[in-house]
């Protein structure tokens, strides 16, 4: 594919060809465009460039040899674009030997290896790593048949196929890493987050450092260096569902969603701009943001208190909460519009339908098993809109939601 040359943003060294789509794949996403290349020199216009070594089961003299052949054929003469050294989650292939080649074709002293990818269950405790909180030795990968795992310790992999020290380190160590000689730092990370401040203290770093990571950096990095508007849903959660309540706690470690919960006594007494701002805010910043009335299970117990203060019985003390709730949606589309609504509960769902004024809802399919997906027919609001019962659902229905947005709407 020759295109004519550019000089690629981020560049990133996978050591087989699904580690290399793995890896860019979120930078798809993330509005870059994306080429895996099979052997350099190459040519092309995308702004990151994935170079598929396809060392994984080579021996570690092999796999240093490919890698210091493939830069060396690649002539960057503008500014240098970020480097990634894509490495398996469960430590397979020669990760020390192609750190320590990479490294040497870059001309940097320091490499900051984080394979965690909490997504898929791997993290990195201690400098252990672990596949859904298992040692890795006591899983299926300590008997790859051509790559398997002998250590659950990260350093303890990579010192057997480098001289280079390698060491644990913390987040507040890597702005002044490997300033007076070369070292490979390893750093624990158990959630999205944890990757995001990673990768923004590499980046931050007084000298440059090698990032090494798995498909969970190249997520860092995506979001970090999104060339898009990230997707973004409203989210009104009116139930008071158990379940609804996991679902919302299941999105604690999403790293881009602000939950803002709504006092009930608040909003009854016609004050909703305090919120209204909050949200309008989240949204602006790229977040997803939740907004719920239901603070803790605690609160189901507490309707009769609530219908004594405010005379009201069970069900026009429901109306009249949904009704605010519709009227905040309202007032918060009139200033900022996200990509999506997702409504939980019937009755807020209808009530929000009424404050836009819709007349109807067209179905255009399911993102998972119980959020039907549509839009609103007349009214104020046209982009889409999910819906969702309050007691359906698993615990990870909302982040099914989230995902759809980010992903199926990108394509």
């Amino acid at each position: 594919m020759e295109k004519g040359i550019s000089e690629p943003r981020i560049l990133v060294v996978a050591d087989d060809f699904t580690g290399a789509n793995d890896a860019g794949v979120s930078l798809a996403l993330a509005g870059h465009k994306v080429d895996v290349a099979f052997e350099t020199p190459y040519r092309g216009d995308a702004s990151a460039w994935v170079i598929n070594s396809d060392s994984r089961a080579m021996n570690p003299e092999q796999a240093a040899k490919k890698i210091t052949t493939l830069m060396g054929n690649i002539r960057l003469a503008q500014k240098t674009p970020l480097i990634i050294k894509k490495i398996d989650s469960t430590l397979r292939g020669n990760i020390g030997a192609e750190i320590d080649a990479l490294m040497n074709a870059c001309g940097v002293k320091g490499a900051i290896v984080a394979p965690a990818y909490p997504l898929a269950g791997r993290t990195t405790v201690g400098g252990e790593c672990r596949v859904n909180g298992v040692l890795l030795t006591e899983t299926e990968f300590a008997s790859d048949p051509k790559t398997p795992v002998k250590h659950d310790r990260v350093t303890d992999i990579i010192q057997m196929q480098t001289a280079i020290p390698c060491c644990p380190v913390t987040v507040s160590d890597l702005g002044h890493f490997a300033r007076e000689h070369p070292c490979i730092g390893v750093v624990d990370a158990q959630t999205d987050s944890d990757l995001d401040h990673i990768v923004e203290a590499v980046m931050q770093a007084e000298q440059p450092l090698l990032l090494v990571g798995s498909a969970g950096i190249c997520d860092a990095i995506a979001r970090r260096l999104s060339v898009t508007p990230p997707r973004r849903v409203l989210a009104i959660m009116g139930s008071m569902s158990e379940i609804a309540q996991r679902q919302i706690a299941t999105l604690n470690t999403h790293p881009r969603t602000t939950r803002i919960h709504v006092d009930v006594d608040t909003i009854l007494a016609g004050d909703i701009h305090r919120y209204e701002t909050r949200i309008v805010q989240a949204l602006s910043q790229g977040e997803h943001c939740l907004v719920h009335t239901c603070a803790d299970s605690v609160a189901r117990h507490n309707i009769d208190t609530l219908c004594q203060r405010w005379q009201l019985d069970r069900a026009a003390l429901g109306e009249k909460i949904c009704q605010c709730l519709g009227e905040l949606t309202r007032q918060v589309l009139l200033r900022t519009t996200p990509d999506a609504l997702y409504l939980s509960g019937g009755d807020v769902a209808m009530a929000t339908a009424s404050a836009l004024g819709a007349s109807g809802f067209r179905i255009t399919g399911n993102v998972a098993q119980c959020v039907p997906y549509g839009h609103f027919l007349g009214g104020v609001w046209s982009r889409p809109v999910m819906t969702k019962a309050g007691g359906f659902g698993d615990e990870t229905t909302l982040r099914q939601v989230l995902n759809f947005i980010e992903e199926r709407m990108s394509e």
